[in-house]
């Protein structure tokens, strides 16, 4: 079975060159491909508001604007895929986290089979029932959703979000919880993440 080959923005963002370099060649290379004057100025411009970004994403970003644009690009163009897939994947991890360990975000318990007693054993000797699902620790949030979630109140502000399981609401109300709880907190995550971009994280 053939593999796919790397799009032609990997290749450039794969290389040894500097990052900046590597963002100047990658907006001239897409003004080469979308039949756009040269504009060095622009380039330069692009790529020092674009370093934060890790290369895997700038690589993806620039090859979906390169097939999808029908004239020249804005930033946003480039960007806004890459802050929708990190925040699609920090709210996933998150309400995970809060169907595993629950608001206090603490261990998951380790789950055990039912006793069993051995032949002639008497009526209170039982055998610990065999392990089905080992503890889960708890795992460090993150610093970026640890002030998303000072935000908006905490973990048990987000609980209340009808997909973790933790509250019972009636159709009408868990829309509203859900509607509600969302927007805060993507609010709150695009806040803190423009933050980051700003001081070049």
């Amino acid at each position: 079975m053939a593999t796919a080959s790397k799009n032609l923005y990997s290749t450039i963002f794969s290389g040894k060159e500097p990052k900046m370099k590597q963002l100047e060649t990658a907006v001239a290379v897409l003004r080469e491909t979308l039949d756009k004057p040269e504009n060095p100025r622009l380039a330069t411009l692009w790529a020092q508001t674009l370093m934060p970004f890790r290369s895997d994403q700038l690589a993806e970003a620039f090859n979906t604007v390169a097939l999808t644009s029908k004239g020249w690009p804005t930033l946003g163009d480039i960007t806004e895929p890459i802050l929708d897939a990190e925040y699609a994947a920090d709210w996933a991890w998150v309400i995970l986290g809060l169907k595993r360990h629950g608001s206090a975000w603490q261990a998951k318990p380790a789950r055990y089979g039912p006793q069993w007693r051995k032949a002639g054993a008497g009526i209170d000797d039982w055998e610990p029932g065999p392990l089905l699902e080992a503890e889960i620790p708890a795992p460090e949030i993150p610093r970026r959703l640890v002030e998303c979630l000072a935000r908006i109140g905490g973990l048990v502000e987000l609980a209340k979000h009808p997909a973790t399981g933790h509250w019972q609401w009636e159709p009408a109300e868990a829309q509203r919880i859900k509607f509600q709880v969302e927007r805060d907190f993507k609010a709150a995550w695009m806040a803190v993440r423009k933050r980051e971009l700003g001081r070049g994280v």
